[in-house]
């Protein structure tokens, strides 16, 4: 009787690591396919009053930005930029965002007071 007994908990212990291995299995290959998000580069910044002139997607800014004028990322080719418009701007670049559109971005250089804070000052937006 005992002898069943041991041979009956030996049996469901190696269901259950059976179990255990199939799974993690199942989890490791599932990890391995997950694709990792990478965070845009943000562009190395140009000369203060140098011009800016690219083509890409906007999204509203996500984030405390270094001045309060930024209200817009730029997501142009392999990089990303901060934004400031003015009100005309702001309302088609808000636009684009919502709709995921592209936009064509013209604006100066500028940079805050802090020495990391480069943004794009736009003047236009179409």
């Amino acid at each position: 009787m005992r002898n069943q007994a041991q041979n009956e908990a030996d049996f469901s212990m190696k269901d259950l690591l059976l179990t255990f291995l199939v799974a993690g299995t199942a989890l490791a290959g599932m990890q391995g396919c997950a694709q990792i998000k990478r965070p845009a580069v943000q562009v190395k910044a140009a000369a203060v009053g140098s011009p800016f002139n690219q083509s890409g997607w906007v999204s509203l800014y996500a984030g405390e930005p270094c001045v309060p004028q930024i209200m817009f990322d730029f997501h142009g080719t392999r990089s990303m930029v901060s934004l400031a418009a003015p009100r005309r701007e702001t309302e088609i670049l808000t636009d684009a965002a919502k709709k995921n559109r592209r936009v064509h971005v013209l604006g100066k250089w500028r940079r805050g007071g802090q020495s990391n804070c480069s943004y794009v000052e736009v003047t236009s937006a179409e």
